[in-house]
């Protein structure tokens, strides 16, 4: 008899009448937290031309028609030359940034559960409130708060 089977076989014969104060042990599950995970959604800004922004700026998305707005932060440049193949699974790409692509990135559960941003959050692929919008240009504003400045785009990805 294997090492397990002899321990199953003994918790078998265990009589649980026989334990004093049963019920003052607590059966239930237990779990604890020690470390919540954070998830971002990402945003690519294509500029129309480059732009005084840093690593680390905050770039508010802001939608005209109801005032909403909701923070992001700006992560990187996108990279020049990237090489796809036909699963999207970058195969190539050269390190040089390209300076007109914004990769921003913003918290996923400050998305799905503000209630602020109604219109904001359906503009978001894996968000769970997508909805298919068709938004003009001057209504969706993206500001650098540093700066002060309205980023000039021609194409956003969510």
């Amino acid at each position: 008899m294997g090492r397990y089977d002899n321990l199953v076989e003994k918790i078998k014969t265990i009589n649980t009448e026989e334990v004093k104060d049963w019920d003052k042990f607590n059966t239930n599950p237990a779990m604890k937290i020690v470390e919540e995970q954070k998830v971002y959604f990402w945003v690519r800004l294509y500029l129309k031309e480059e732009s005084d922004v840093q690593i680390g700026d905050e770039i508010f998305m802001t939608y005209k028609q109801s005032g909403e707005k909701l923070s992001t932060i700006f992560a990187w440049y996108d990279k020049k030359g990237i090489m796809k193949d036909h699963d999207e699974e970058i195969v190539n790409y050269t390190g040089e940034d390209d300076k007109k692509v914004l990769c921003l990135m913003v918290n996923q559960e400050h998305v799905n559960k503000n209630t602020d941003i109604p219109f904001i959050r359906t503009l978001f692929k894996t968000g769970i409130h997508y909805e298919y919008q068709l938004v003009k240009r001057d209504e969706l504003l993206f500001i650098n708060s540093r700066t002060n400045e309205s980023l000039n785009y021609f194409d956003c990805d969510y």
